[in-house]
């Protein structure tokens, strides 16, 4: 009949207040978080120790779909030259703006032009001119690029 116990609020009281601010703490992470957690691999000079102590970021070649370490990647960014829009090879990754990553192989070259890989990767059109490209990786066809550090690998 009479109960000492005062009635709880209809907002659940203090204690599902403070719970509830606990739980909204914690969110799922964030586009910098997820960065943050990247695959690294080592690198090919020693790997990973105590005497190196320095990983590589990983990226995915847009032909083949494999990853790989972004030495041993070429990256590829638009460039506009007279109108006409054309996927540039950016050994060094210093061009600003979006780029995409490709083995510097004439076979994953073929694979993205065929599934139209660097339109998407780039978010261009599709019907990007791939010559400048082409000539860059055949001519060099075993291509050492560099890590962005000034060193080749």
């Amino acid at each position: 009949m009479g109960s000492t116990r005062p009635a709880a609020p209809a907002s659940g009281g203090a204690a599902d207040g403070a719970r509830l601010v606990g739980i909204a703490t914690l969110t799922p992470p964030g586009p910098r978080d997820r960065r943050s957690t990247a695959t690294h691999v080592p690198t090919p000079s020693g790997g990973v120790g105590p005497a190196t102590g320095r990983t590589e970021c990983v990226r995915t070649c847009v032909g083949c779909r494999q990853r790989d370490a972004r030495s041993v990647l070429l990256r590829v960014v638009v460039e506009e030259v007279g109108g006409v829009l054309s996927a540039a090879p950016d050994p060094r990754a210093r061009h600003p703006g979006r780029g995409a990553w490709l083995h510097p192989r004439r076979t994953c070259l073929d694979l993205a032009e065929r599934r139209r890989a660097f339109g998407r990767a780039l978010r261009r059109p599709a019907d990007l001119d791939l010559s400048g490209l082409r000539l860059y990786v055949e001519r060099v066809p075993n291509t050492t690029v560099t890590d962005g550090s000034g060193s080749s690998s």
